[in-house]
């Protein structure tokens, strides 16, 4: 069913907004049910609505709207003019477009009236089969069938499309998340520089990783690559290091020295024997030579042979040797001092990727040096001892380490250096590289947080269920088109256009309707097809009048819904303004059509009202429509037999530049004619209480009090044709001056110009609520059943009831 359209542009409606306009008393937010009587003069928009509606059963919108926009809220949905074409919704709407369409004739003398068939009565066999077919085909209201089976599969399909869409969804917004959300996602990450980065590409990030396998680097792996990233271009280092090992010379010097055997002229023996003491003298003779004459330890005199004597034990070959000894000690030294400065290089010189290895190379460098120090001083050591024992030769020493171990870590960091500045020049690709691979390290984490894998596989798990039972509707689908289609084959063997055009004159001669006219199949020979033709009597019928041709188009309507391709089916019928130019007569034949062959409950042949299994009537239709500009008759439309609590009225008005559709007033809802809705505001008015919310009715009293004795009284006395005041007194003459009290509210509150001073006093409520009590009275003593009547007129109760 429709229950709400929301028009932002067709036609002559604009920007119309249905939870804005359509609203009761209370505020709330109404809607259409399942009968709705629509009233608005002509040119309002009753028309234009009528054509949305009837876009959902041709499925066709009028080019001649431009941009055209609406939204119809079903009970099942929502339906945009965007939807359109639609199928699956049974509409049939009686326009002026579907008069064009079916009815040309009507408007032009060459024109044609599209036929159409109702089953035959000939073939009970054809009936049979088709009965059994639409057996099997079932329904959905009664869960039988394949239509039954239909819609369980449908439900089922969906609810594992939606599964399968579900997790798509989150799958994809976790990726769109991923790569765009603000600012976790690698778009917004500054290692990666990459503000066009999207889900395309985090795509082929992962394809690219799941080919080569990638998984996410470790902490340590990170952090050289955050920090190749933070790196800026080295100078390249001039410097490299230069080192040639003289230790092997000075071994071979050191033990030339250390094993030379020298002697003494005229050796002493006791300093041969003691060489400590042997270098106490020799010491001694540095210190006294050549000025001192007597001992400067204990100053005794030094006797003259003493020089001789020491001079022929320490002789010419011992000091070259001393001095030999010397140099080469010297040497040694300058040897150590070249190894303490042989490293004059930085580690900040070098990229962080290098500086671990430089401080390794270091470390062995320092290593080997300390190796090479060790075996100087090991030289130096002996040195010192043949120094000390300066006649007593020593045995060679052996150095098994001549500096190699150095000459290689010097190499070593002299390559390392020249990587370092070769890497200086492919520093961008390295980063560049060191960004990708970070890219890819976070995508790879990301795939195995989410579990990508086991995702996709889940989701195409839920596809596959999916085609599943699309396989399964597919085919229960085909099982119901083979037999739709077998019935469609068997009611055209059934066609009968003459049971079309018997039925069009049945509504015609329907109570005491247009008996002069009648439509006729005729067969065309060559063809043998039919077409329909209007007959006053036995002869064409041209120039119909218009009243005329609106009952033939509204018979031709009726009766079209019982054809071969309506009949059956549970129908949104919209009828648009039925009522042209029609007189009394004709009005009430239409309302009785409507009444009997529509809005009435279905019964049976006993004539009682057929039920469902809700113990509800069952109506011919499932939403009814009927909109009209006519008051007399919207007035017998008021009459219809409504579904019970499921029916509304409703008022299109044209505004300023929109049409705009609204809850029908009260005044039009409620009251038949003008004589109950006056009765109904005095009613309000006996009753003083009233006056806060109604206050209105009270200022207006006067009025309307006057309006309705004139039309009550002219026809109770309708001797006195225009003395209202005669009436008045023969009416309320009862031997008091309530006579003269009714007189003078009619007048005095209905008229200012002669009692212009009563304008500038506020309304006497209380007087206002008795002269209606007395009236309310008279009426009621003069004829209780009219007075009751009245009543339920209004819907209200006796005010006297208890008095």
């Amino acid at each position: 069913m429709i229950e709400r359209i929301d028009i932002p542009n067709f036609g002559c409606y604009a920007n119309f907004a249905w939870n804005t306009e359509v609203r009761d008393p209370g505020n709330n937010v109404a809607r259409f049910k399942k009968m709705n009587v629509i009233y608005g003069r002509n040119y309002s928009g009753k028309t234009t609505l009528s054509r949305i509606i009837r876009s959902l059963e041709t499925g066709v919108i009028s080019s001649r709207y431009d941009a055209p926009a609406f939204t119809l809220t079903l009970s099942t949905g929502t339906l945009s003019a965007s939807g359109i074409p639609i199928q699956g919704h049974d509409v049939r709407v009686y326009n002026k477009d579907f008069v064009d369409e079916h009815l040309a004739f009507l408007r032009v003398d060459d024109g044609d009236i599209v036929p159409f068939a109702i089953l035959g009565l000939q073939n009970k066999e054809i009936e049979a089969e088709i009965d059994k077919l639409e057996a099997e085909l079932g329904s959905v209201d009664s869960q039988t069938g394949l239509r039954h089976r239909y819609q369980e599969h449908k439900k089922a399909h969906a609810a594992k499309l939606k599964l399968a869409k579900d997790a798509k969804d989150e799958l994809e917004k976790r990726i769109f998340d991923k790569a765009n959300k603000h600012p976790t996602g690698i778009k917004h990450n500054p290692l990666y520089r990459d503000a066009n980065y999207d889900v395309r590409k985090l795509r082929a990030d992962m394809q690219a990783i799941q080919t080569a396998g990638t998984v996410p680097v470790d902490e340590g792996g990170r952090a050289a690559a955050i920090g190749l990233l933070g790196e800026a271009a080295l100078p390249d280092i001039k410097q490299r290091l230069a080192f040639s090992p003289a230790l092997a010379a000075l071994e071979a010097n050191v033990n030339r020295l250390i094993s030379k055997k020298i002697q003494p002229s005229a050796p002493i023996q006791a300093l041969l024997d003691d060489a400590i003491l042997q270098q106490w003298v020799k010491t001694g003779v540095a210190l006294h030579q050549p000025s001192r004459s007597t001992c400067a330890f204990c100053g005794s005199p030094l006797p003259p042979e003493l020089w001789k004597k020491l001079g022929d034990h320490f002789n010419q070959e011992s000091q070259d040797l001393e001095q030999a000894i010397a140099a080469v000690q010297a040497d040694i030294s300058s040897e150590r001092a070249r190894i303490a400065n042989l490293v004059t290089i930085s580690r900040q010189g070098f990229y962080l990727a290098n500086q671990a290895t430089f401080d390794e190379l270091g470390s062995q460098l320092g290593q080997a040096l300390a190796v090479y120090a060790r075996s100087l001083a090991t030289l130096e050591s002996e040195l010192e001892a043949r120094r000390g024992t300066i006649f007593t030769a020593r045995p060679p020493v052996v150095i098994d380490e001549h500096g190699g171990h150095v000459l290689a870590t010097i190499a070593a960091i002299n390559a390392l250096i020249e990587l370092n500045n070769e890497m200086t020049a492919s520093l961008a690709e390295r980063q560049t590289r060191a960004r990708n691979d970070l890219r890819r390290s976070e995508v790879a984490q990301f795939v195995a947080d989410i579990g990508m894998a086991d995702e996709t596989a889940r989701i195409k798990a839920l596809n596959a269920e999916a085609e599943e039972t699309k396989t399964a509707m597919d085919g229960v689908a085909a099982e119901g088109r083979q037999r739709s289609d077998r019935i469609q084959v068997l009611r055209t063997q059934l066609r009968d256009e003459k049971r079309g055009a018997e039925q069009v004159n049945q509504f015609l001669g329907h109570f005491m309707g247009h008996g002069g006219l009648r439509l006729a199949a005729v067969e065309d020979a060559d063809t043998a097809t039919y077409r329909f033709q209007i007959l006053r009597g036995d002869q064409p019928a041209y120039n119909l009048s218009e009243g005329e041709c609106s009952l033939v188009a509204f018979c031709y309507f009726l009766a079209k819904l019982e054809d071969i391709d309506t009949k059956g089916k549970k129908l949104i019928i919209y009828i648009d303004d039925p009522i042209s130019s029609l007189d009394s007569n004709h009005i009430f034949f239409v309302f009785s059509l409507i009444e009997s062959y529509l809005a009435r409950p279905m019964a049976n042949a006993a004539g009682m009202p057929l039920l469902d299994t809700d113990n509800k009537p069952i109506y011919r239709y499932e939403q009814l429509f009927i909109s009209t500009h006519n008051l007399e008759f919207l007035k017998y439309l008021k009459r219809l037999t409504k579904p019970a609590k499921d029916s509304e009225s409703f008022l299109i008005t044209k505004k300023e530049t929109s049409s705009s559709i609204s809850l029908m007033p009260h005044y039009l809802r409620n009251y038949v004619t003008e004589l109950n809705y006056l009765f109904g505001e005095i009613y309000g008015c006996a009753d003083a209480g009233n006056a806060n919310k109604h206050y209105h009715s009270f200022y207006n009293f006067g009025n309307n009090l006057r309006k309705f004795l004139e039309s009550f009284l002219y026809f109770k006395y309708p001797f006195y044709k225009s003395d209202h005041d005669q009436r008045i007194k023969l009416f309320f003459a009862d031997g008091t001056n309530s006579e003269a009290l009714v007189q003078r509210l009619t007048n005095e509150f209905s008229h200012l110009g002669e009692f212009i001073d009563r304008g500038a006093q506020p309304i006497d409520c209380a007087e206002i609520a008795s002269v209606a009590k007395f009236v309310l009275k008279k009426l009621r003593d003069n004829d209780p059943q009219q007075f009751d009547h009245f009543l339920l007129s209004i819907e209200k109760p006796d005010p006297f009831a208890a008095v």
